[in-house]
């Protein structure tokens, strides 16, 4: 049997068990195994991504997907939008369209012009104006604006708007920045918190303080299921790096 029809009959068969514990309709298989090729492709898109759509990692699955195929629509999309109807939230999204694709001057000129008037207390224009500024190693400015939002809206000193208010604080190397790591970990102790707390102390020369935050985030992960490890996978390696290069014989 040629290699293309194994991996045809392959992807059919996946199909298919997917089709009997999902609880299809019967004739799925008949399709399936009767036409491996197009029955795949039909029940991939006509079954497989909806049920895709309820995972967190079937929606990242499908946003690379469609990045492959068309790795600009969503820029192209914004851009006409905004272009038609200039408003504050349709500047928001070409903001964040263009922070996606690394033009992050572009977005924090318009995340500027977005939490400005009437809105500039807004907390998604803020937030994203914060976020952008940070991306943008613009620490100082990031910093005020994460402040101008928890000054608005007290409740938002709290998860990423915090994590990122810390990061900001540190990258501007203001001395408030071990507290603000901290009260974000004293309030919510995620693997990300837990690994960036640990590069921040290992930065300031606290190996010994970086060592055990990286270590107490690893042990985390390791307590968790595997579906966790895959959503932190990329702080597991940032952790396991940082500490690899501590144990390193010094040249």
């Amino acid at each position: 049997m040629p290699i293309i029809a194994v991996i045809h009959l392959a992807f059919a068969i996946f199909f298919a068990v997917h089709a009997v514990r999902t609880g299809r309709p019967n004739w799925w298989l008949f399709v399936l195994l009767s036409f491996p090729m197009l029955g795949s492709i039909v029940y991939f898109f006509s079954e497989y991504m909806g049920d895709m759509r309820h995972t967190r990692q079937g929606r990242k699955a499908i946003k690379v997907v469609s990045n492959i195929v068309d790795p600009h629509r969503e820029l192209r999309e914004a851009t006409i939008e905004f272009d038609r109807t200039p408003t504050a939230y349709n500047r928001a999204r070409l903001a964040q369209a263009l922070l996606a694709k690394g033009e992050v001057q572009q977005a924090i000129d318009h995340y500027k012009v977005a939490a400005s008037g009437p809105y500039a207390t807004d907390v998604s224009f803020l937030r994203g104006l914060g976020a952008a500024q940070l991306i943008g190693a613009h620490h100082a400015d990031a910093v005020a604006t994460f402040e101008t939002l928890f000054r608005a809206h007290p409740d938002q000193k709290t998860g990423q708007a915090a994590l990122m208010h810390a990061e900001a604080l540190a990258g501007a190397g203001r001395p408030e920045a071990r507290a603000a790591f901290e009260a974000v970990i004293a309030a919510d102790s995620t693997v990300e918190v837990q690994v960036k707390y640990g590069l921040f102390l290992l930065e300031r020369g606290e190996k010994s303080a970086g060592r055990t935050a990286l270590d107490n985030a690893l042990k985390d992960v390791n307590r968790g299921n595997r579906h966790s490890r895959d959503m932190n996978r990329e702080w597991i390696d940032a952790a396991q790096g940082a500490l690899k290069a501590l144990d390193a014989p010094a040249l």
